[in-house]
């Protein structure tokens, strides 16, 4: 059975952590407290406001990588996390 595993990032004042399990990932952006993750439905989506965790957006995008890599882009190009923009880039809308 294979374990945990966790890795963390900074970029631009934030921490972007990427967990996988034997149950699937999760990408955490904070302190934004963004989740995007597989688990519970086995499908990517997006938790985009931390105060209604039960409001989920699926996503497109599938794979933790490619996923974490927009994370990280969009990041790096936005200095911020604009929600909306991000919804789209995981979707492949930008």
């Amino acid at each position: 059975m294979k374990r945990k595993t966790q890795s963390s990032v900074e970029i631009n004042d934030k921490i972007i952590y990427h967990a996988k399990t034997p149950m699937g990932w999760s990408i955490v952006i904070m302190p934004d407290n963004i989740l995007i993750d597989n688990y519970h439905i086995e499908s990517a989506h997006i938790h985009p406001n931390p105060e209604k965790h039960f409001i989920r957006e699926n996503i497109k995008e599938q794979d933790s990588k490619k996923v974490l890599s927009i994370v990280l882009l969009h990041i790096e190009l936005n200095k911020i996390v604009n929600i909306e923009k991000l919804k789209k880039e995981l979707n492949g809308e930008l």
